[in-house]
């Protein structure tokens, strides 16, 4: 009886700490999943966060509304790129003005029906505007003047489950405020069945996971977290196996147990340590998750929501110590080369030999952070200034190099931007160092990467008036605001046989930019491709104005090398009715450089197309007698800097004069740039090349001007004494 008895109770005692177990592991898994889903809501509230906070989308939206704009910047670019199955604009009054269901718009009665079910969401966002008043101007240092104000819920629409964000459309800057009472406002949603719910699954491991109705029984041997609505109320849970280490545990002991009868003794010293066994176990798995859930699955690294705490805390702790901790922000140069070239898995295995080498020279005191994609993060606490120019230089040292890869040794480098914070700026918090760090990281690229930039203040004020004038640029391009001028190019008689089109932007409040600062501009931020189109369009069309008279176009590195240029000009030759015979695309050798079969093959159909070509600032690069002679060139026109010395330099006329033998011996005619002086002019025409622009006959003029010229007999008689350009 004393042996069942100790039997019974050792069952119990098993069956109960199995339940417990259970209980335990369920209650886990539904704290980590519901973690999951708030940092899922956070990303994606982030993500969207930068499309609301926008002057250009008041002003769409409010202030006047703008349906194609929206279509376009909105709900396109939601639907596209953040993979959002509905989208939809809503005015200041609630009303549905613009609604997208699988790139499909909705229908009136169809829009109706969702303002009904999103009417909970909207009411609690309209709840935070009232507590979150926006901005009615500029700030006065020129920041931020609105924060995003968002509410995320579970919806239940046509009988899906959504995730549903809705935001509030406010200014960034405070160039143009709301008109009307409240802000107008951009629904998301994003159905929770299907890959969102496979992608979430594979991340938290959970098995068997899956959407159950509120109204179906429930599944037995499943564990279950609510989904609520704005309102409250459940609409769905989310469903998963539960794993049930004490069921597998009680199951494996049986056996054991049963051997309690001969040997209870033996029996007991089993139990004991199976259970030790388990517990060990159980703190080894959740030991795992945590590290999975606070680093990077490529390079074991601490990933940014780590980084993030670490530096939370630094910056708490300043207070505690008398030196600052610095912030280190890093980012590997052309990195996407290394993708496009080798492809995705040669770039993964470089970011884990970069990830190897960081860890290597970080020392105590030091995290080194996989913020996403190539940049990497650093947070270094207990330094002066010297000390975290030592930590850069110490990354950067890291960096450099060759390193032996699978697809052969490739050398890579970075770039490392520094902000040092002190006690005294404990209060800027971790959000604002991690962005200055940003900044001079910006900095450090645009000043030839390679290198580390502590962060300045002034550094700061010069990133905003950079991106204002790169929306400046946008809407100059928009609205017609870049404007063309002509300069003219003469025969050995003075008279105008062609123009050189030159690209011209005068800004509303800074006056003149000069070409050499936009035209980068313009490719830093994308609209190289933008610019180009737009000056050849505007080149064609002047073009027709002038019968007979050649004009020049300069074409870029990026537009010869982009695919699709020739067929982009045939396009414009189609839509302008310009000739092809009057026009004159002048290109660098850098064009030509590097690109083989393809430079060959965009040259040639040019040509076949009825283009001349010309071989700009011939003499500069270290390749132009090859590219003459390879590619069919039909003029070279000599740089500037030859032309500056004539009359001073003896050197610089014999390497004109050789110039021009050259193009003679090749067929080829030849023109002088920059030509400032009547003794250029006479020495140019003494050596044999007749033809010029520059200065001392006509700076860049507007085509009216060009039609007087024209008008007035077409020859420029330059000066007894021009003046220097």
């Amino acid at each position: 009886m004393i042996s069942l008895a100790t039997i019974g109770l050792l069952l119990s005692v098993m069956i109960t700490l199995a339940e417990q177990i259970d209980h335990e592991s369920r209650a886990h898994d539904r704290d980590l999943v519901a973690r999951g889903i708030a940092g899922s809501v956070e990303d994606i509230q982030r993500g969207v966060a930068p499309l609301m906070i926008s002057d250009e989308a008041v002003r769409r939206l409010d202030n006047r509304y703008d349906e194609a704009w929206a279509r376009k910047n909105i709900v396109a670019e939601l639907t596209e790129q953040f993979g959002f199955e509905q989208v939809f604009v809503l005015d200041g009054q609630d009303r549905i003005r613009l609604g997208q269901q699988d790139r499909d718009g909705l229908a009136p009665a169809e829009a109706a029906r969702r303002e009904t079910t999103l009417a909970p969401l909207i009411a609690k966002l309209r709840a935070a505007e009232r507590a979150s008043p926006s901005a009615k101007g500029p700030a006065g240092d020129g920041g931020l003047v609105s924060s995003p104000v968002q509410v995320s819920a579970f919806a239940k629409i046509d009988d899906e489950i959504y995730l549903t964000t809705a935001s509030l459309v406010r200014p960034n800057y405070g160039g143009t405020v709301l008109r009307q009472p409240r802000a107008p406002i951009v629904v998301t949603a994003l159905k929770i069945n299907g890959p969102y719910l496979n992608g979430f699954a594979d991340r938290f491991f959970l098995n068997g996971a899956h959407l159950h109705q509120v109204d179906a029984d429930i599944e037995k041997g499943y564990a279950q977290l609510p989904l609520r609505d704005a309102a409250g109320k459940v609409v769905a849970t989310l469903d998963w196996s539960s794993p049930h280490p004490g069921q597998r545990l009680l199951r494996r002991m049986m056996g054991p147990v049963m051997g309690v009868v001969c040997a209870l003794a033996l029996a007991t010293i089993l139990l004991a340590r199976r259970g030790r066994l388990i517990a060990e176990g159980l703190i080894a798995s959740e030991a795992r998750a945590k590290h999975l859930a606070l680093h990077d699955g490529l390079t074991g690294l601490p990933n940014r929501l780590l980084f993030e705490e670490r530096l939370r805390q630094a910056i708490e702790g300043l207070d505690r110590k008398r030196r600052a901790m610095a912030v280190l922000a890093i980012d590997l140069d052309r990195f996407k080369a290394v993708n496009d070239t080798h492809g995705h898995a040669a770039g993964d295995e470089l970011i884990r030999k970069v990830g190897e080498r960081l860890a290597s020279v970080c020392r105590g005191g030091e995290t080194v952070a996989r913020l996403g994609g190539d940049e990497f993060g650093v947070v270094a606490s207990d330094l002066d200034a010297n000390g975290a120019a030592i930590v850069a230089e110490r990354l950067l040292k890291a960096l450099c190099g060759p390193m032996e890869m699978s697809f052969g040794v490739h050398f890579v480098s970075g770039s490392v931007g520094v902000v040092l914070v002190g006690p005294e700026e404990a209060h800027i918090g971790a959000a604002e160092a991690a962005r200055r760090a940003d900044v001079a990281l910006y900095r450090a690229k645009s000043e030839g990467r390679g290198r580390y930039c502590f962060f300045e203040d002034a550094m700061d004020a010069a990133l905003k008036a950079r991106r204002a004038l790169e929306e400046d640029l946008r809407a100059a391009l928009r609205d017609g605001a870049v404007r063309l001028e002509y300069q003219p190019q003469v025969d050995a008689a003075d008279r105008v046989v062609g123009v050189e089109a030159l690209a011209r932007w005068s800004h509303p409040t800074r006056g003149a930019i000069p070409p050499d600062a936009f035209i980068p501009l313009a490719e830093d931020c994308g609209l190289s491709q933008e610019m180009g189109r737009y000056v050849l369009r505007r080149a064609l069309e002047d073009s027709l104005r002038w019968r007979g008279l050649q004009v020049g176009i300069n074409v870029s590195v990026r537009q010869m090398k982009r695919a699709g240029f020739v067929d982009e000009l045939a396009e414009l030759i189609r839509e302008t009715g310009a000739n092809p015979r009057q026009l004159a695309l002048e290109i660098t050798e850098g064009a030509l450089l590097g690109d083989g079969e393809g430079a060959h093959e965009t040259v040639d159909r040019l040509r076949q197309m009825g283009f001349s070509l010309v071989l700009d600032d011939f003499g500069v690069g270290c390749s132009s007698l090859s590219y003459i002679r390879l590619y069919p060139i039909d003029r070279i026109k000599i740089d500037r800097s030859f032309v500056a010395p004539l009359g001073h330099d003896a050197d610089s006329e014999a390497v004109v004069a050789a110039i021009v033998r050259l193009a003679r011996a090749l067929s080829l005619s030849v023109m002088a740039k920059g030509v400032e002086t009547l003794a250029q002019r006479e020495i140019l025409k003494a050596i044999g090349c007749a033809q010029a622009q520059g200065f001392l006959f006509s700076p860049p003029i507007p085509a009216e001007a060009i039609d007087a010229l024209l008008a007035q007999g077409g020859r420029i008689r330059p000066p007894a004494q021009p003046d220097a350009a």
